[in-house]
C-alpha cells in the first residue's frame, strides 16, 4: 500500500505552525476519516495510531489535525477555544475541498465535541461520527448523524443515565468497556488494556466498513 502525504500548513495564534497532514490513497479514495486528538492523547497513542491503520486498510484517506496549544506546549485556556475551533477547520476545509463522498470524524475527548461541530457543518457528503470517551454533551443534538460512542465504566466521566437515554436510538450507538478509563485503557495492566483495544479497533473498523456506518 503506498500512501501520500498532504500537508496544510496553518500559522497558529500561539506563534506556531501547525501541519495538518492527509494521508492519502495510491487510488483516489471517495472516503476521509478525520482524526481529532484529546488534551492529553495525542494522534500517535494507541486509539488513534491503529484506528488510522485500520482505516488507511480499509481505503480510506486519513487526516491527522494538530491543536496550537499541543504544538506550543502550553496549557489550554477558555480564552483558546475559538482559535481551537478555527485550527481544526482549518486542516477540514481543504481536505473537504477534494470532493469525498464519506467522512467519519473521530474524536477523543477534548475533540469529540469538535467532532460534533464539523459534523453538522458538512453538508456535501455522508457524515458519521466515532467519539471516544465523548465530554461536554457531545452526543446531544446530532439528528440522524450515524454515531459511535465509545467509553469504560472506570472513566470519571461515564454515566449510565446518559447511555441508558439513548437505548434504541435510531442513529446513535454506545459501547460501554466495563473497568476501562478515561484512556480506554485497564489502569495498571499492559495486557488486559492491549486485549481490549483490538476489541475496540474492531468496533470502530466494523463502524467503517458499514454502508449505513452502525454497529
Amino acid at each position: 500500500m503506498a500512501l501520500q502525504t498532504l500537508t496544510f500548513p496553518v500559522e497558529s495564534s500561539l506563534g506556531v505552525r501547525l501541519n495538518h497532514s492527509l494521508l492519502t490513497q495510491e487510488t483516489a479514495s471517495d472516503r476521509l476519516l478525520i482524526l481529532l486528538p484529546g488534551r492529553g492523547y495525542t494522534l500517535d497513542f494507541p486509539l488513534f495510531y491503529n484506528l488510522r491503520r485500520a482505516a488507511l486498510g480499509l481505503g480510506w484517506d486519513v487526516l491527522n489535525v494538530q491543536y496550537g496549544f499541543q504544538v506550543a506546549g502550553v496549557e489550554l485556556e477558555a480564552a483558546h477555544t475559538p482559535q481551537l475551533v478555527e485550527e481544526v477547520m482549518s486542516g477540514v476545509r481543504p481536505a473537504l475541498e477534494r470532493g469525498y463522498k464519506r467522512v467519519c470524524i473521530a474524536g477523543k475527548s477534548l475533540g469529540t465535541p469538535l467532532a460534533a461541530e464539523v459534523a453538522r457543518s458538512i453538508q456535501d457528503a455522508q457524515v458519521s461520527l466515532i467519539l471516544l470517551t465523548p465530554i461536554g454533551g457531545a452526543v446531544q443534538g446530532l439528528g440522524n448523524i450515524p454515531t459511535l460512542a465509545l467509553v469504560g465504566t472506570a472513566d470519571a466521566l461515564y454515566s449510565a443515565h446518559e447511555v441508558q437515554a439513548f437505548t434504541g436510538h435510531p442513529t446513535v450507538t454506545w459501547r460501554v468497556y466495563e473497568g476501562l478509563n478515561h484512556s480506554l485503557e485497564v489502569k495498571g495492566d499492559w495486557r488486559a488494556s492491549l486485549h481490549v483495544l483490538t476489541t475496540i479497533i474492531d468496533t470502530c473498523e466494523s463502524f467503517l466498513k458499514s454502508p449505513h456506518q452502525s454497529v
